[in-house]
């Protein structure tokens, strides 16, 4: 569970090849909805004592459950901005992501808050705000705001 085997390296090199695959689309797809019964009727079970493995998994997800969600970061979805919809936030989420940080408090992850602080303060800064101004980013936690550092670099 806790090991890199052959398995999940492939499905690591798959799940790669999709998000490279989807910063490449211009527009991706902008997804839909579906009922709980049309899902459960699609997708079935989803828990099992056995697991249903990786690849199922994303099976199940690319072809039933991702065309089911609505993709956030589209150009015609306009209801809020869920991250930093750049290619170079969507590594560095993958990446996050994979880091396992809990970025609650500097006692854990000094170097990911240290970061958080920066983007802050550089957007504190574009608004006039003075240096003293502070605050968070939400919704969604601190770690994956996080994913708005690639456009902080390039002042």
């Amino acid at each position: 569970m806790h090991g890199l085997t052959n398995e999940t390296a492939q499905l690591a090199h798959q799940l790669l090849g999709l998000v490279l695959a989807r910063q490449r689309q211009d527009p991706w797809p902008l997804g839909g909805v579906a009922t709980a019964k049309e899902l459960a009727e699609r997708v079935g079970v989803t828990i099992t004592p056995a697991g249903l493995g990786g690849t199922e998994a994303l099976r199940r997800w690319v072809e039933e459950l991702g065309p089911a969600t609505v993709a956030a970061d589209h150009p015609r979805y306009l209801a809020f901005i869920p991250h930093a919809p750049t290619e170079s936030a969507v590594l560095f989420d993958l990446l996050l992501g994979a880091s396992g940080i809990y970025a609650g408090s500097w006692l854990e992850a000094a170097g990911a808050v240290y970061a958080e602080n920066e983007a802050l303060r550089w957007l504190a800064g574009l608004a006039g705000f003075p240096a003293e101004a502070g605050g968070a980013f939400v919704p969604g936690g601190t770690l994956g705001n996080l994913s708005a550092l690639p456009l902080v670099t390039r002042r």
